[in-house]
């Protein structure tokens, strides 16, 4: 297979101005393909320590000019999968066309649909795209929004699925989330997943080779023949992952820094960590930044990610698609949970664009987050309720929306935990597949042993394992892990 017929090629020059797309559809194929990588990523302390626990804290950060971004900010991050020490695993979302990140315009009220073609959708162009600034993706975990008829919570099941992004010239905050859901395949070292549809296949074919006009059957239930060759029968699952993520949809929720009447940065406290577990940088302490309103938002969109009828990947007006009753339009408070690197990140840009939000987080402007005196959490019933607010059509809304499901971001991956154990029973040496185990999920080495069908083996390594935690606590058991993921 050439390397510029290679579909992840064919699927990165589709999206080529599309930065944060192509990393979520990275990410979504990861999260596919390597349940022992995520599995993994559940025991970064960032993310296990970004929760509510956090509200009942007083590390308040402030952020000053010293703070703001510099002018030709954007967004980067460090690939996981690049083993290379110089600076070439960096990956940037600024586009090969222009210094800066770009991203389809968000629809104004009474805006006609723009109509578009393959050509001017890859490369700059004012009347569909403007620029933006992704502060905050790969280590945004969660979002809660309170202050409605009830509290929802959006998890990220994978990276990027959701993400801040910041335009300057609405002066807007907009959360992009992904619906597509990640279902973990068994398809490597003599896995035995079926293969996919020829009709999963052709939605990715109508895509690439289609130019908008793809007509391949979609609809056909045949499954694809195995080639024989793993890598090969691996890229046809990638075909049909690349197919159903592109052709699913974005969702969008603007928040006008006009708007926000109280901020707070909040970082979780370290000290509790042991001696081998504490922060490297600020990607390694967890963080929320909580956003008050004064008025409820009504700003909602949606888009294809990269349909076969180009038209369809503009943003459009839609109706709150959050889960619940009106979630969205009764928001009065949003709590952003991530890295403390990305949520400062996120804080400073707000601050540069709108002097009331630099007040507030210099302690100078009125707050409604401000820290009191004896009053410390901000958990969410104490959000402030607006009410019912009025359900009002939007220009551009479908008759026909659909929305997205809540289970579209509840932090899971389907099947990943049978896919995982599936791997490690096919493991022979009993020491290797307890090591491997304890690397990705050093809390399930403790479960083997109360598992009538573990081996003799297992449940001696396991209870081993359980001897030390009652000696030494379950640290111990953690440090060993890193220690050996380390050495790996």
């Amino acid at each position: 297979m050439s390397y510029f017929t290679h579909p992840q090629f064919l699927t990165h020059q589709e999206l080529v101005n599309k930065r944060l797309d192509y990393q979520a559809l990275n990410e979504a194929w990861r999260a596919t393909l390597e349940p022992f990588t995520y599995i993994s990523l559940e025991r970064l302390l960032t993310k296990k320590e970004a929760n509510e626990d956090i509200l009942e804290t007083d590390n308040v950060i402030t952020i000053t000019s010293k703070d703001y971004p510099s002018s030709n900010f954007c967004y980067k991050f460090v690939d996981d999968d690049d083993d290379d020490v110089d600076n070439d695993n960096i990956i940037s979302f600024a586009q090969n066309d222009r210094i800066e990140e770009y991203a389809d315009r968000h629809p104004t009220k009474g805006a006609p649909i723009i109509q578009t073609d393959t050509q001017n959708l890859k490369r700059f162009n004012s009347s569909i795209h403007t620029p933006i600034t992704t502060t905050a993706s790969k280590y945004l975990f969660s979002v809660v929004l309170a202050g409605g008829d009830e509290i929802v919570q959006l998890k990220a099941s994978y990276r990027h699925q959701l993400s801040i992004r910041i335009d300057k010239e609405t002066s807007c905050l907009y959360l992009d989330c992904f619906e597509y859901k990640a279902t973990c395949l068994d398809v490597l070292r003599g896995g035995e997943s079926p293969m996919p549809t020829e009709g999963e296949t052709n939605a990715y074919g109508n895509i690439i080779f289609g130019n908008g006009r793809g007509d391949r059957d979609e609809g056909v239930t045949r499954t694809v023949t195995r080639s024989g060759d793993t890598h090969n029968d691996v890229m046809e699952h990638y075909k049909a992952l690349v197919g159903k993520f592109l052709n699913s949809r974005v969702f969008r929720l603007g928040i006008s820094l006009s708007n926000v009447q109280g901020i707070r940065l909040i970082a979780m406290p370290t000290d509790h960590r042991s001696v081998n577990r504490q922060p490297d940088s600020d990607n390694d302490i967890a963080a929320v930044l909580i956003l008050e309103i004064a008025e409820p938002e009504d700003n909602f969109a949606v888009r294809t990610v990269r349909s076969k009828r180009n038209n369809a990947d503009s943003f459009t007006l839609c109706p709150d698609w959050l889960p619940g009753n009106g979630t969205g339009s009764k928001t009065s408070r949003f709590y952003f949970y991530g890295s403390l690197t990305e949520m400062k990140s996120t804080a400073a840009h707000m601050a540069k664009l709108s002097k009331d939000i630099a007040n507030m987080l210099e302690a100078k402007g009125s707050n409604t987050l401000a820290l009191s005196p004896g009053v410390i959490s901000v958990e969410y019933d104490s959000a402030p309720s607006y009410g019912s607010n009025k359900k009002r059509r939007v220009d551009g809304e479908s008759n026909a929306f659909t929305r997205p499901l809540p289970s579209a971001w509840d932090g899971n991956i389907i099947n990943i935990r049978e896919v995982f154990e599936a791997s490690l029973a096919r493991e022979q040496n009993p020491a290797k597949r307890m090591m491997l185990r304890m690397m990705a999920d050093p809390l399930s080495v403790i479960a083997v042993n109360q598992d009538p069908n573990s081996s003799a083996e297992d449940v001696m390594l396991s209870t081993m394992l359980g001897q030390q935690v009652a000696r030494e606590g379950m640290d111990s058991v953690m440090d060993m892990s890193m220690n050996g993921c380390a050495q790996s």
